[in-house]
């Protein structure tokens, strides 16, 4: 009995290995691929982007910068050279009007997708809400322009609520659709 055992062992071996060893391989070039599309300058970045708000980059309603947060709307080393903050959100505080970004995409079929994203709370990613979304992939060079309703960084969509919460700052981090972070910085709101 113990030799039929070892035999029949023996032989799903030789039958198994080969899967095995091909889904070893498989998983050691996506791991490869994986690393090779984000580098540790890449992770640093989006560790960063993760702390607490402190301040933010104030605009006029016509998108004129006031006074730049050195942290806020950096350009992650994975989208450098391809992807552009152009004018940094305005208006910047809001007293409620939708707050406009403009970004400008340089480098053809770079980009996949764009996803601008709030967290009621940072350490739970079941408060993520998706406040703006472009599916198309890759984007296509040139200025996209697109709106932030301040409301939205409220579970219920009440402004007043959202203004109370964390003293009205809010990062907004926007990430391609393979959620890589291409960019993120805060929105005051008054």
């Amino acid at each position: 009995m113990a030799i039929t055992k070892i035999r029949i062992s023996r032989h799903l071996t030789r039958r198994v290995l080969p899967g095995r060893a091909l889904f070893t391989a498989l998983a050691g070039v996506l791991v490869i691929l994986a690393a090779c599309g984000r580098s540790q300058d890449q992770i640093d970045f989006e560790q960063q982007a993760y702390r607490t708000p402190e301040n933010y980059t104030e605009t006029t309603p016509n998108g004129e910068v006031i006074r730049r947060d050195e942290n806020d709307w950096r350009i992650g080393p994975m989208f450098q050279g391809f992807v552009e903050v152009q004018v940094p959100p305005f208006p910047n505080p809001t007293r409620g009007e939708p707050v406009q970004i403009e970004l400008l995409i340089t480098g053809v079929g770079t980009v996949n997708g764009l996803q601008a994203v709030a967290y009621y709370d940072v350490f739970d990613e079941r408060s993520r809400r998706i406040l703006y979304y472009h599916n198309r992939s890759p984007l296509e060079f040139g200025l996209l322009v697109f709106n932030i309703y301040p409301a939205e960084f409220d579970p219920g969509n009440n402004y007043t609520n959202a203004r109370n919460r964390n003293d009205g700052l809010h990062r907004l981090y926007i990430y391609d659709n393979r959620w890589n972070l291409i960019t993120y910085g805060d929105i005051k709101l008054k």
